[in-house]
């Protein structure tokens, strides 16, 4: 199974390093604090030496570009991560190559948009704002504001694809050498953190599975038929449906590269799941909540049933370590 997800899937991440607009201003905090009665140690001041839209609008493509990979990439970190994910620069995530092209393509598209704003935006004013700043910030800051050609050096954007490579012959590389107990040491370590970031990928999987499956299991705890009034239902729209189908479409394409059976079992009961809710709208997915609705809560309770099936199929892989560890 470990040989398939090296086979088939790359790295990639991006690192964008900006120059800071925000400079710290000792004059300002304790002036602040004098004026409110605050302790002057507990007081911190701040100014910006050019203008926070012009910061907001360079940072917007960077954002964009953080969360397009996060959407069609996993996390390979030894800590779990969901959805959400966390810090992004400088972290490894998993892409398969069947995105690659789009992926570079639209990553670059970013980058360009980036580079277009510095310089429409910053790079071009750069003087401007140093004038403005005499009358703007009374004279002061003016160290801040570099020569241009050294302020475009403190702008840097790197998005990087790299092979996944397996640990698992790490103990025969001929670069290591050291005593054997030392070398032990060093490829159990590597396997350990290799199993850990496997095991990651599968469950921080099984856990969006499961709380997509227990948000809709909670709108139908919650639901109350009240005739001729429709304000207490909560019923699961249209949307919240297709975000459990779509984590059963990421698990299929999966599959080829974990063969995680608590997973497959989870997708293909997402599948049956998601036939009939289908059915119950006639083929209409938006049209399912009205069928839901009603007095007779039967349906929700067959659809229940289901969702709590899949949250015990997914349950499994959320802790795979010692399985990826060959424990």
């Amino acid at each position: 199974m470990n040989k398939k997800l090296f086979e088939n899937f790359t790295l990639t991440g991006i690192n964008v390093k900006q120059y800071g607009h925000l400079k710290r201003c000792k004059d300002l905090s304790d002036a602040g604090a004098d004026a409110t009665g605050i302790d002057k140690r507990r007081a911190k001041g701040q100014v910006a030496i050019f203008d926070e839209g012009i910061v907001r609008a360079i940072k917007a493509p960077v954002s964009q570009a953080r969360m397009y990979m996060k959407s069609v990439t996993d996390p390979w970190s030894t800590s779990r991560n969901n959805d959400n994910g966390s810090r992004v620069s400088g972290n490894e995530y998993l892409l398969a190559p069947e995105k690659l092209v789009e992926y570079e393509e639209r990553m670059t598209n970013y980058r360009m948009e980036w580079e277009r704003l510095l310089e429409n935006n910053l790079f071009s004013q750069w003087d401007l704002f140093r004038v403005e700043a005499l009358t703007q910030l009374n004279g002061r800051f003016q160290e801040f504001f570099i020569p241009v050609e050294d302020l475009r050096k403190r702008f840097h954007w790197e998005t990087w694809i790299k092979p996944l490579i397996d640990v698992a012959n790490i103990g025969e590389d001929i670069r290591l050498k050291a005593p054997s107990e030392v070398i032990d040491r060093c490829v159990e370590g590597a396997k350990r953190e290799q199993a850990q970031k496997i095991a990651n990928v599968v469950g921080s999987m099984a856990d969006n599975v499961m709380d997509e499956a227990n948000a809709i299991v909670k709108r139908l705890d919650e639901y109350v038929h009240v005739e001729g009034d429709n304000r207490k239902n909560t019923l699961p729209y249209e949307k919240g449906w297709k975000k459990l189908e779509d984590l059963a479409d990421k698990i299929d394409g999966w599959r080829q590269a974990l063969d995680d059976e608590d997973l497959t079992d989870a997708a293909d009961r997402i599948r049956d799941l998601m036939k009939d809710i289908k059915d119950l709208g006639g083929g209409d997915l938006s049209a399912a909540r009205s069928a839901l609705s009603g007095e007779d809560d039967t349906e929700r309770k067959n659809v229940r049933d289901k969702l709590t099936d899949i949250t015990k199929a997914a349950a499994p892989a959320t802790d795979k370590f010692d399985t990826f560890m060959g424990n």
